[in-house]
């Protein structure tokens, strides 16, 4: 199951969507993971995933250079405050806002598929 879950996730993030979100969702669900080992599980496999998929996407200049370049320092400090906060939340409290932060953007999803299609509707007209 954990490899099925895995291969799932990974091609997910692969294509830019957020599998790490799945993974963690799935491997709570079906693998009993708790929402800390599942976190830090998504991390681990998160650096494989980007790493290859930056070198492709590097390699076929499908990256901005000079933004990625603007937005690393960004990057680093959300990574290390995410991290200082993830070790000081406790479990019950981390799987709640996940639950929140899972829900609000699947309603975000819904409500942009909708407009979406409103928008391709009026210019079929």
């Amino acid at each position: 199951m954990l490899i099925l879950i895995s291969s799932i996730s990974s091609i997910l993030a692969g294509m830019g969507i957020g599998g790490g979100a799945i993974f963690v969702l799935l491997s709570t669900m079906f693998v009993n993971f708790d929402q800390k080992e599942a976190q830090l599980l998504n991390l681990i496999s998160f650096l494989s995933v980007s790493f290859g998929a930056t070198i492709f996407n590097i390699t076929n200049k499908e990256v901005d250079v000079k933004m990625a370049k603007k937005m690393l320092p960004f990057t680093v400090i959300g990574s290390l405050v995410g991290t200082y906060f993830f070790n000081k939340i406790n479990e019950q409290k981390l799987s709640k806002y996940f639950t929140y932060f899972l829900l609000l953007i699947g309603i975000y999803e819904i409500i942009s598929s909708v407009n979406k299609m409103k928008k391709e509707k009026n210019n079929t007209k």
